[in-house]
């Protein structure tokens, strides 16, 4: 029986059941609260969310009751997850307030909030509106049902592994973050803080077995058998004696405590006193060892000896793994060519300020170098290597401690300190500091950009991924300074992202079509051509901008496919023409870089052309200037079998790369396309003609067609009319329009 089926027989009195509040307790029950798992609802079907309530009224895991939270929306879930992070399941409808509310919480919970450990379990009544095997994919959920198939026994199995599954995943994370603290206790450099916190723990941990006050100290002997036990150091020190941290053994003024502690270490034993006790941890053979006092001020019975036997083999282990953590901290939050902190070390500093409570008065800097990449290219990896080590130097000196400075990859590093440290003027001199040479100082130019953790909101790791993009914007706003980070980036960002989602959905949803803008040939006036462009035309008739979706189709590849389908509209465009009898009304088509480099792409592109028995001829393939000459050697291959194929070449925005006029000689291009910058300037500028006349009198010599793009008004048409320009496409003669009115426009014309 399904959970809808519960509702229909078991509710439709509704009065009848009275649910029993989740705080009470039974007989027998105290503490039964503390030991319950929390399971959340969230769904605005009250119907639904009752039925689930009646259907877990008596569900336990493990002997374990359930306390179930509901809400009736994911704005009210989000609030309640942020004030409650121990909820163990999310059961999750997709529709609420909004079509896909229940996937921007999945995306809140996970990226916002930085809760990993909940699982969520995804139902739905409208099972179209966010598909099992995308959401799966794209989110990180667990289950995805329909609420039709929600039977009693499948709903306790899937709880029932979902709560398993977050025991197991809770049980890591806290293992984690244990081992965490181990690897914080020992510090990267096995300096004397990471044996300090292992004394610390030494100390409290045998007061609380024994039932005694922390009096004692710690003494870690870093060499092998056979050294000195004199040399040991005293890195803990508790009560009467904590004035003793930092010495050497052989300093110490208390004569007895020194004494016992040096027959320690000489004999490697344990030594029994009738106030006091000193155990040894002889941890790995060549060192270190380490040696405790400890001030019982009574005579320990033969359990409690017994006791400390077994404590002292467990700390020797975990003397060891000290040492050994020491070690493994360099390597996992140490750069190795650098020896400073890497971008783990980062993300470990990063949580930390984050969880602080606002204000913080800390600020991430982003440095990249200009010249890294340049460098390693020409004068090998060892330049670069040297570049950077130089660059760290500088970083050093111009951010002391304790400001915290991390390489995180290649030749970019991240400065993490307080906020009126890294400003403009600190960037400035990183640029001209040289250690080596102050008097006649090398420049390194950067790269910088800034993101104050009193503003953002997020993941350490949305730090990180946030300077990588404002490096980015840097990159293109040279000059500018420092790039600083604002929260509309995010909102502009989850625009995006949200809208290359719905480019995607509209590519198979058939949501792109073309429109053809006539070219025409300026002295008969005859239409000769015509540009097939692509328009995005949502399903309630709004229309998005080519030169916004056009963007972001190159960005995250999907032009590969809209190309893919204007190249079918073409042909489909060719087929009606023929079949109207215009035979000779050639189609012209964009081709990004992307899709030229695609291996198949001629092969793809002949078998669309074959399948609507289109003559290749009748195909225009068109391609920027500055991807023509990009990949000069790749593209001029390509561009060679196009026109080996029978395809007229056409090379568009012409005038705005930078072309070598003898690759321009060898390309297999069978037209210019003067960019309409330059037909926008004839009548505006005093040297008007001079770009588009060159254009023209190149394409005659070079035997190319030559065409006008963005032609707007009779003084333009004119001018090119008397400069021999043969062809002219814009909105003076014709806008873009469907096959159907163009087809209209050419029966008139004819």
């Amino acid at each position: 029986m399904g959970l809808g089926e519960i509702v229909a027989d078991g509710l439709e009195d509704e009065a009848g059941f009275a649910f029993e509040p989740e705080s009470s307790s039974g007989p027998g029950q105290a503490g039964a609260t503390s030991l319950a798992l929390t399971v959340l609802t969230v769904d605005d079907d009250l119907e639904f969310q009752r039925s689930l309530k009646l259907a877990l009224a008596n569900f336990e895991f493990q002997s374990r009751p359930l306390n179930i939270l509901s809400v009736g929306s994911a704005r009210d879930a989000a609030r309640l997850l942020a004030a409650t992070p121990d909820v163990a399941v999310i059961v999750l409808d997709v529709v609420m307030e909004t079509d896909d509310a229940g996937l921007r919480l999945v995306r809140s919970v996970r990226e916002v909030l930085g809760n990993a450990e909940v699982r969520i379990i995804l139902v739905t009544g409208e099972p179209g509106v966010a598909p099992m095997r995308q959401s799966l994919g794209a989110l990180d959920i667990s289950d995805y049902w329909l609420k039709t198939d929600l039977t009693f026994e499948r709903l306790h199995g899937v709880l029932t592994s979902n709560l398993r599954t977050w025991e197991q995943i809770r049980a890591l994370s806290q293992a984690r973050k244990g081992l965490q603290t181990i690897v914080e206790a020992s510090n990267c450099l096995a300096r004397a803080r990471s044996m300090d916190d292992f004394s610390h723990r030494v100390m409290i941990e045998l007061s609380r077995l024994l039932g005694v006050e922390p009096e004692g100290l710690v003494c870690v002997h870093e060499y092998g058998i056979g050294a000195d036990p004199r040399s040991a150091r005293i890195v803990g020190a508790a009560g009467r004696l904590s004035y003793a941290i930092s010495q050497d053994l052989g300093s110490l003024d208390h004569m007895p405590v020194r004494d016992m502690l040096l027959q320690a270490l000489s004999k490697r034993c344990n030594i029994d006193g009738e106030l006091s006790q000193v155990l040894f941890f002889q941890g790995a053979e060549q060192g270190p060892h380490a040696a405790t006092y400890i001030a019982t001020g009574r005579a320990l019975d033969p359990t409690e000896r017994e006791l400390l036997h077994v404590f002292a083999t467990s700390i020797n282990s975990g003397l060891i793994n000290v040492s050994l953590t020491s070690r493994l901290d360099r390597l996992a939050y140490e750069d190795s060519l650098l020896e400073i902190p890497n971008a783990n070390a980062l993300l470990r500093a990063l949580q930390s300020v984050l969880e602080m409570p606002a204000p913080r008065n800390r600020t991430v800097l982003f440095i990249e170098l200009d010249q890294y990449s340049a460098s390693c290219l020409s004068l090998g990896m060892e330049q670069g290597d040297l570049m950077l080590r130089k660059m760290a130097a500088r970083l050093r000196k111009v951010f002391p401690a304790p400001v915290m400075v991390a390489r995180l990859h290649g030749d970019t590093f991240a400065i993490l300190g307080q906020t009126a440290l890294l400003h403009q003027n600190r960037v400035d001199e990183l640029e001209s500091l040289d250690l080596d040479d102050p008097q006649h100082s090398s420049f390194i130019s950067v790269r910088a950009a800034r993101v104050d953790l009193d503003i953002y909101v997020g993941s350490p790791r949305g730090v990180m991924a946030i300077g990588a993009l404002l490096l980015r914007r840097a990159q293109l706003q040279k000059g500018a300074g420092v790039i600083d980070y604002q929260p509309v980036l995010e909102q502009e960002a989850n625009q995006r992202f949200t809208r290359s989602r719905d480019l995607y959905r509209a590519l198979h949803c058939r949501e792109i079509s073309i429109e053809l803008q006539p070219q025409v040939n300026l002295q008969s006036g005859r239409i000769i051509g015509a540009e097939a462009l692509a328009r995005w035309t949502r399903s309630d008739g709004t229309r998005i901008s080519p030169a916004e979706f056009i963007p972001m189709a190159e960005a995250n590849g999907l032009i590969v496919l809209i190309g893919n389908q204007v190249q079918h509209m073409a042909c489909q465009a060719l087929q009606r023409l023929r079949q109207s009898g215009f035979t000779n009304i050639p189609i012209a088509v964009n081709v990004s870089p992307l899709q030229l480099a695609r291996r198949n792409f001629l092969h793809e592109l002949i078998e669309i052309t074959q399948h609507y028995q289109v003559s290749p001829d009748m195909l225009e393939i068109e391609i920027t200037e500055t991807a023509a000459m990009a990949d000069y050697e790749g593209n001029g291959q390509v561009l060679r079998s196009l026109r080996d194929a029978g395809f007229r070449i056409a090379i568009d925005d012409f005038g705005t790369g930078y072309s070598s006029l003898a690759h321009l000689r060898a390309m297999p291009a069978t037209t210019l396309k003067i960019d309409r910058q330059f037909i926008s300037e004839i009548g505006a500028t005093a040297r008007e003609h001079t770009i588009a006349d060159m254009i023209i009198g190149l394409g005659k010599r070079l035997k190319m067609e030559v065409l006008a793009e963005g032609v707007e008004s009779e003084m333009q048409t004119t001018w090119l009319r008397e400069h021999a320009c043969a062809q002219a496409q814009g909105f003076f003669f014709a806008r873009p329009e469907s096959i159907d009115g163009f087809l209209q426009r050419l029966a008139r014309s004819a």
